[in-house]
């Protein structure tokens, strides 16, 4: 059975927020699309060829924003809170191909007092390409 058939997808409440990862109303955004395996969240992205940095390789900053955007996916739709990032360490293990589709995993690992720890990876062909963990802060969400 493939991973897929146990995953679920999961929207945001206002998915017209403009939010550059996730909105699909931002003309210059990620458009992310996340879905519920178990403990995780998962999405599954392609990064183009225009946000490359090296030939053929996509930017740090940009795996860095997918990284953030799935970790903040997993706060909300597994732990039911808003959070903003207030640290985000990425190790990048090996070039994240531009073109060629990834898998980005994140999993809320623990809850401290003030802020939620929460581990994402982005993968390909089950190989760990890029690891991030970092310290998200809950928040009241805004009024429109």
């Amino acid at each position: 059975m493939s991973d897929t058939a146990n995953e679920q997808e999961l929207l945001f409440a206002d998915e017209s927020s403009g939010c550059f990862g996730c909105s699909r109303d931002n003309p210059h955004g990620l458009h992310l699309r996340f879905f519920r395996r178990g403990d995780s969240v998962v999405c599954r992205y392609t990064v183009p060829d225009h946000f490359h940095g090296a030939p053929q390789v996509a930017h740090g900053g940009i795996i860095a924003a997918i990284l953030d955007e799935v970790s903040c996916a997993a706060a909300y739709h597994l732990e039911g809170e808003h959070v903003v990032t207030g640290e985000l360490s990425v190790r990048y293990e090996r070039p994240c191909p531009v073109e060629q589709p990834l898998v980005i995993v994140a999993r809320p690992r623990e809850r401290r007092a003030h802020y939620w720890i929460i581990a994402a990876t982005v993968e390909r062909n089950g190989e760990v390409l890029a690891r991030s963990e970092g310290r998200f802060f809950p928040v009241d969400r805004p009024t429109p």
